[in-house]
């Protein structure tokens, strides 16, 4: 391995340098402008240009038992404001990938090993940015009432979004060539950002991985979920530890609704993000490429027990959410209620979502249904499962649980198949031949057997309200 230095214009960092690819950890985006919890990042960056990799302060995710425990070998840091970029040695005039992770909105990290990438970066011939922005409790609140508070981590983001045009062209990125990406609540803040006319320029593309359907919390809604933060932290968030603010976050969510730390509505979230039809007309990337697993809520439910789970229960979920149930119910093709259960929900909550925003884009837009199943029981082709295809799975990933007994020759095939997905898009956009169409909808469909493309037989399924 050798050390190279790199002049940027935020100051001269550290890369190793190792068959083929650099890599950058612990990049300086941004500083928080004061000490609060409340603040501000910063345009300027304090002190060095680079850090130690670590994560924002976070506790165990909700997915553990599905992906991993990766995240706590990181060091925490209410100062995480970093990035990594990993390229090929030698670049220039690279297409970027800038992956935002998930992980509820409480949880994830960029620097993670998950995202070690060098074949990704080599074979696919493409620079990897992936980000770290604030979460839970310490992101989504602060010391006043106002909502622009939930929506700090959107302007981490933003912040480092800027970064990468400033900066890329001294890893061989191309400013110009950025394709904005993220996985579940990374894919949320993906199409949050790239449909934010304020970043206009600073992306050419749209890549979202498992975006699911959430709306940004009514103000009303999040000052409630303030209010019993601070009342089970029992002091002013500002002065709190670390560890009390998490304590507090965990003791109070079983409270609180769902997904209780995320965005409220705000001039930067506005209430229509989740009317697909009207939010993406914001869209002001120049393509669009939509991913879901065809179970992605098995991740969510396989550690019920499965006595939980009834057809009788299925229907009433199916009468409590789609205009037409019977419609929805025919496209389950399942008799076992647990995965009756999944495949609904996942139509819901995921695959239709990326359906409306694909019908309704003014810009060509792709949908890809990953099919690929894990060997663990119960997963499925599971939520945040493509990701081990695509981040050098079989080393970095190999001890998730979700890749149990997974085979190699399988692996490889669904690897190679996401990767090259990926990357033609990269380079090339929509083709035309791959755009999706209202009037004749067809999906691409990805398992071990490899590629393929069917009609969209859920095209005519609608959720109520």
């Amino acid at each position: 391995m050798t050390v190279l230095l790199i002049d940027t214009q935020a100051g001269k960092v550290r890369a190793n340098l190792s068959a083929g690819v650099v890599d950058a950890p612990g990049l300086r985006y941004s500083t928080a402008s004061s000490r609060s919890r409340g603040s501000e990042v910063s345009s300027v960056i304090a002190g060095e240009a680079q850090a130690r990799p670590a994560a924002f302060p976070q506790r165990p995710g909700m997915l553990d038992g599905l992906l991993g425990t990766a995240l706590s070998e990181l060091e925490q840091s209410e100062d995480a404001f970093a990035l990594r970029v990993q390229a090929p040695a030698g670049a220039h005039g690279l297409p970027v990938l800038f992956f935002i992770p998930g992980g509820g909105f409480t949880t994830g990290s960029g620097e993670c090993r998950w995202y070690d990438s060098p074949d990704l970066v080599r074979n696919g011939g493409f620079v990897l940015v992936t980000v770290n922005y604030r979460l839970g409790v310490a992101g989504h609140f602060g010391p006043s009432e106002d909502p622009s508070e939930s929506t700090k981590p959107l302007r981490d983001l933003k912040a480092a979004l800027a970064w990468v045009q400033e900066n890329i062209s001294a890893f061989g990125g191309d400013p110009g060539k950025v394709t904005l990406a993220g996985d579940s609540a990374g894919a949320w803040y993906a199409y949050a950002v790239s449909t934010d006319p304020s970043v206009r320029g600073m992306a050419a593309q749209t890549l979202l991985i498992s975006m699911p359907r959430l709306a940004p919390l009514p103000v009303d809604v999040w000052l409630s979920h303030c209010a019993a933060v601070l009342a089970t932290l029992g002091s002013d968030l500002a002065a709190a530890s670390v560890p009390a603010v998490l304590d507090a976050q965990e003791a109070a969510r079983a409270g609180l609704r769902p997904f209780p730390y995320m965005p409220a509505e705000s001039g930067e979230v506005p209430a229509d993000l989740v009317r697909f039809a009207d939010s993406v007309q914001r869209i002001h990337t120049d393509a669009l490429f939509i991913l879901t697993t065809a179970e992605e809520s098995a991740a969510f439910l396989r550690n019920q027990p499965r006595d939980q789970f009834s057809n009788a229960g299925v229907d009433g979920f199916l009468e409590r959410t789609f205009k037409d149930p019977a419609l929805a119910s025919g496209l389950l093709g399942a008799d076992d209620a647990y995965l009756r259960m999944v495949r609904a929900a996942t139509l819901a909550q995921f695959r239709l979502p990326a359906l409306e925003i694909a019908a309704h884009s003014p810009v060509p837009a792709q949908v890809v249904r990953f099919d690929h199943q894990s060997k663990l029981d119960g997963a499925y082709a599971a939520h945040c499962f493509p990701l081990a295809f695509i981040f050098d799975g079989t080393n970095r990933w190999a001890d998730s649980p979700m890749m149990v007994d997974a085979a190699e020759a399988e692996t490889a095939r669904v690897t190679a198949s996401m990767r090259d997905l990926i990357s033609r898009f990269l380079y090339c956009g929509v083709a035309e031949s791959s755009r999706y169409d209202a009037r004749e909808p067809r999906s691409m469909v990805i398992d071990a057997d490899g590629v393929g493309w069917e009609p969209v037989r859920e095209a005519e399924v609608r959720v109520l309200g």
